[in-house]
């Protein structure tokens, strides 16, 4: 009877929860959070000489603040130490139109800080993937319809922010890339059309194991690189939950955009979603590298290859980049 009642909590719980998700992307495009664009001062001095290449990183779904978790920091060292002449980011949040971090400024963010803690101790695991659960509606919210373009505007802001704060300039025509990690690529997917407008640069995406839905945004890439192992089973789930990436849509987005040459997909070899053994574990080994030393390295040559491609199409900006 106690089980029962649990599951039947638990069920509400998340009925609740799935009711409300939507609140914090509505409640960004009404103003609730502040302005909707904030007013920018950051003035790049003329002469000043940006990035070749300008990476964005979306964390998975137990992103909850700021501060990454130590893997992932690891990673994006790793990618920088990769790519010398790009400025690689990793402060957004993906999962967050009011740019608050789960432990800050929110009604639960005691709660929260509390599930991190748990969560960074290695601690009631099954307590603190509430956090997953928390941000994977929030990935719901970007892949529905009547609310992804409000999350894609509102993500799209915190990116635009996040690249001017490091240097970017709108309109000259450095490239940028995304890498989302699970919801992250959604996340990234929906933010696509907004920044092509705003930064008026090329962009590229590197989805990490993403979950993803048929999006508009898959049009307005230049490239996208798809990383699955094959003993990753959550895309594959993904897969099936949005109608759009069914093979029996010939002609959506997401099967226009694999029948090009603009998409690549590639095996890392057997890694797992999260957690122990993930595409970011620097402890976990696969042909005598980490797991993290084989997911920079094929990311890092995918952009590589990407820069080189857009400095031989555009002499002018190879010759004001070093190129």
């Amino acid at each position: 009877m106690i089980i029962v009642a649990a599951l039947v909590f638990v069920v509400l719980a998340l009925t609740v929860s799935l009711l409300l998700a939507p609140i914090e992307a509505l409640g960004w495009w009404a103003g609730w959070f502040g302005d909707e664009d904030p007013p920018q001062d950051l003035t790049v001095p003329d002469d000043a000489v940006g990035a070749d290449l300008y990476v964005v990183y979306l964390d998975g779904i137990a992103k909850a603040g700021h501060v990454n978790y130590h893997d992932v920091q690891g990673f994006l060292k790793r990618l920088q130490r990769a790519l010398p002449g790009a400025a690689v980011l990793g402060d957004v949040l993906p999962y967050s139109p009011s740019r608050l971090g789960l432990t800050e400024g929110r009604p639960l963010a005691r709660f929260w800080r509390r599930m991190l803690r748990l969560k960074l101790q290695g601690r009631r695991p099954a307590l603190t993937f509430s956090i997953n659960v928390r941000n994977l509606l929030q990935v719901l919210v970007a892949s529905d319809r009547r609310y992804g373009a409000l999350y894609g505007r509102a993500a799209a802001g915190a990116i635009v922010d996040a690249l001017l704060v490091n240097g970017y300039r709108p309109d000259s025509g450095v490239p940028v890339a995304l890498i989302g990690y699970s919801g992250g690529a959604q996340v990234a997917l929906v933010a696509t059309p907004y920044l092509r407008r705003r930064l008026g640069a090329p962009l590229t995406l590197v989805s990490l194991a993403g979950v993803i839905a048929d999006e508009p945004g898959m049009l307005e890439l230049e490239r996208m690189l798809h990383i699955e192992s094959r003993g990753d089973r959550i895309p594959g789930v993904g897969r099936l939950a949005f109608p759009g990436l069914w093979a029996i849509w010939p002609d959506s987005r997401y099967a226009r955009l694999k029948r090009s040459d603009r998409y690549q997909a590639v095996d890392p070899g057997p890694m797992r979603h999260n957690g122990r053994g993930s595409y970011l574990d620097d402890h976990a080994f696969y042909g005598g590298r980490s797991h993290q030393e084989v997911t920079t390295a094929i990311v890092a040559r995918f952009l590589s290859g990407y820069l080189h491609a857009h400095q031989d199409r555009d002499p002018a900006y190879a010759s004001t980049h070093g190129g």
